[in-house]
């Protein structure tokens, strides 16, 4: 599998590209990376991988796009390209914490509303929040504080 980086101002018009002229017409997978922890590492902290298939040539393409260094991590989002993305850049948002311009429904996913931070970056604290969940006693969604032992 070959693996392409591309810059997050070339993202999009190398989307189009790549599935207009070679022929990738299937976004398998979409997520989102934080880098902080890696050792040597000297590009911006966040950013997505994305898989693309290519049923009539067979092949499968890896790329990585990361997002430039600013107060929140931004990608031009390929919904528009590839249909299937929008849950994918949906959940990199919820747990990263990415935003998708131009994505025309970027709201969480997975986590709830009144959820406060981006569960999967590294820097995210393993204790001291709630989780919400609903008990069949109460037969009710409660609130209770996170406790990791």
């Amino acid at each position: 599998e070959l693996t392409v980086r591309v810059s997050t101002e070339h993202w999009l018009a190398t989307a189009l590209r790549l599935r207009d002229e070679f022929g990738f017409e299937q976004l398998i997978d979409l997520c989102g990376m934080d880098y902080s922890t890696y050792p040597h590492w000297s590009r911006p902290r966040f950013g997505i991988v994305v898989h693309l298939l290519s049923i009539q040539h067979n092949l499968r393409l890896r790329i990585k796009i990361a997002s430039p260094e600013g107060p929140v991590p931004l990608v031009e989002s390929v919904v528009t390209v590839w249909s299937v993305a929008n849950w994918f850049e949906r959940e990199a948002f919820d747990l990263f914490g990415i935003v998708f311009s131009g994505h025309p429904d970027l709201r969480r996913l997975l986590t709830d509303y009144g959820f406060v931070g981006h569960p999967f970056r590294k820097d995210f604290p393993v204790s001291g929040f709630v989780e919400m969940r609903y008990d069949p006693e109460q037969k009710r969604v409660i609130y209770q504080p996170v406790s990791i032992p």
